[in-house]
């Protein structure tokens, strides 16, 4: 509860609640002059009670504005109203059962609530937002669920609008609120919009326990940000030599940001596969970007970001890679006889039947609150320049520039991968696995500098892009003789039962499990020559050094 303001009347000292239960049918009917209420009353000054109608100004404006969420009538509006008259009223904080306490406070003083299941439900709205009211307390007052969850709703709109006068100030308004896919926007004004716009986001746990969609409360500085529109494709990232390696990152991420936001819509419409596999892509780069220039910036800053970057490429990825499995046992069945090509249809049914479950869950996640609010957090960051940035002393010598930066940065992730030299005689499917995440990294890296590096840039880029693909193709193989052992595994198992002429023949299946198998033998035999041709060699370390000698 808000502390009372300084020359405020203090309460009237009454008789303390001894804490026996208390009966709160035993109270309807009961004349209001018979008996007074065992609660401290505080006296409202006039200064109290100008805050009290702001409070309930405010509180009726974000009741209109989220009622498509709530569904609430008339009647919760003027409880609604007058609970903000009167929520700081009686003192709870004393009381070993305030919720009764202020019940017996509603039925005693407020005359105009006559209705006892409205008495109720005002007692646990003004021991809601005095932050006194447990869960197990709804049953003692006799609420049902949907009372309960009309009392928190209404309780959760006062708290968020007496923090809009956390100031004290009394000028925070209202200018705009708007019902979105990811919430409800309030903006607000006024000499001290910030900091109370600040308190009210704070002061919004109750209404988040809703379940309902979040009300975010910004102030019109806040609000041109959030309003900025999400940047388009363009050729290049733009990125300097002389730049500071933070801005240069920026750069990076605002240039993938656009492509995974212009492949976005062909996602969600399902009717191309490569506009799900090029989002992905662009997730994927984001995120290695952060890597690369994450020692630039703030952890703090980068880590909300890269969360939703996980969350969405999770949601991606497992349909992409079903997408992956079919594509390339549609290329097996094209190579077959005729009178083969219905033999893998037991697997593909159930890759089909996976991937559309994997897909309702990508388009929930699409049309997220979450995913939303990331994109708009992140466009804010990748449009704002300097935000994030670590700080460093202003009289020290750091190198900061992509100049200064990039060769490092390229070069470590070169060394990474040449660390595996020595260790690939016979190496196990594991460390290729990590080998070709350190290929990937590299390529992202030379990549990302590739607009300030020379020429041979593009050689280094081909040559990692062969490794890389080698490895990607043999993971593929791996993984894809993983599934199909387990599908057999369970295809059996699920048709024991049944006698042999009913159960369903499989032997493509395990032809093709025999293929995939035989790919990944060719692939781990022949990684080596792929490994000398591409990579271990003085041309693609020519290539790298001449490719960063122009910075």
């Amino acid at each position: 509860m808000t502390s009372m303001p300084e020359g405020a009347i203090q309460p009237i000292e009454g008789e303390p609640n001894d804490g026996a239960r208390i009966d709160p049918a035993s109270l309807d009917g009961i004349p209001q002059t018979a008996v007074q209420p065992r609660v401290k009353i505080r006296h409202l000054t006039d200064e109290d009670q100008q805050r009290a109608r702001l409070i309930q100004g405010t509180a009726l404006k974000l009741f209109d504005a989220t009622h498509d969420l709530h569904a609430l009538s008339e009647t919760s509006r003027h409880l609604l109203q007058t609970a903000a008259l009167h929520c700081e009223t009686p003192r709870l904080g004393a009381h070993k059962k305030p919720h009764l306490a202020a019940l017996e406070y509603v039925h005693f003083y407020l005359e105009e609530v006559n209705d006892l299941q409205d008495q109720r439900k005002l007692a646990a709205v003004i021991a809601l937002y005095q932050g006194k009211l447990k869960r197990k307390h709804f049953n003692e007052l006799g609420l049902d669920p949907f009372q309960q969850r009309e009392a928190t709703t209404l309780a959760a709109l006062l708290k968020i609008s007496a923090a809009l006068d956390e100031s004290r100030s009394g000028r925070t308004f209202i200018q705009h609120s708007e019902l979105s896919q990811d919430g409800v926007w309030v903006v607000v004004d006024g000499p001290a919009a910030a900091a109370d716009a600040a308190a009210a986001r704070q002061n919004a746990d109750l209404w988040a326990q809703t379940g309902y969609l979040p009300i975010e409360v910004i102030d019109t500085q806040e609000a041109a940000l959030w309003l900025m529109p999400f940047p388009e494709p363009v050729e290049k990232t733009g990125m300097l030599r002389d730049e500071p390696l933070s801005e240069a990152g920026r750069k990076v991420m605002r240039y993938h940001f656009a492509q995974m936001l212009r492949h976005e819509e062909g996602t969600r419409l399902g009717e191309d596969i490569e506009a799900l596999h090029d989002m992905r892509v662009a997730t994927r780069r984001m995120r290695a970007s952060f890597e690369v220039f994450g020692p630039a910036f703030e952890k703090s800053a980068l880590k909300p970001h890269l969360s939703g970057l996980r969350a969405t490429g999770r949601a991606l990825g497992e349909v992409r890679d079903l997408d992956v499995f079919m594509e390339k046992a549609q290329k097996y069945i094209d190579d077959l006889p005729p009178e083969r090509h219905d033999g893998l249809e037991p697997l593909l049914k159930h890759w089909k039947e996976q991937r559309l479950e994997a897909r309702a869950r990508m388009l929930e996640h699409l049309n997220s609150p979450e995913y939303a609010r990331f994109k708009r957090n992140f466009n804010i960051f990748v449009n704002t320049p300097f935000a994030g940035v670590k700080l460093t002393p202003a009289d020290e010598p750091v190198a900061d520039r992509v100049c200064e930066l990039a060769p490092v940065l390229i070069y470590q992730r070169m060394a990474a991968v040449r660390a595996y030299g020595p260790l690939l005689q016979d190496a196990p499917i594991e460390r290729l696995h990590a080998l070709r995440i350190e290929f990937k990294k590299l390529r992202y890296t030379v990549e990302y500098f590739r607009e300030v590096l020379g020429k041979r840039a593009f050689n280094a880029i081909e040559s990692v892009k062969q490794l890389q693909d080698h490895l990607g193709d043999l993971n593929d193989a791996q993984v894809a003789t993983q599934i199909l052992r387990e599908f057999i595994d369970a295809s059996e198992k699920q048709q024991e039962s049944l006698p042999i002429q009913d159960r369903e023949n499989i032997e493509e299946v395990v032809n093709y499990m025999a293929a995939r198998h035989a790919e990944r033998h060719r692939l781990l035999a022949t990684f080596g020559l792929t490994w000398e041709t591409h990579f271990n060699n003085r041309t693609f370390r020519r290539n790298v050094a001449q490719a960063v000698s122009v910075l």
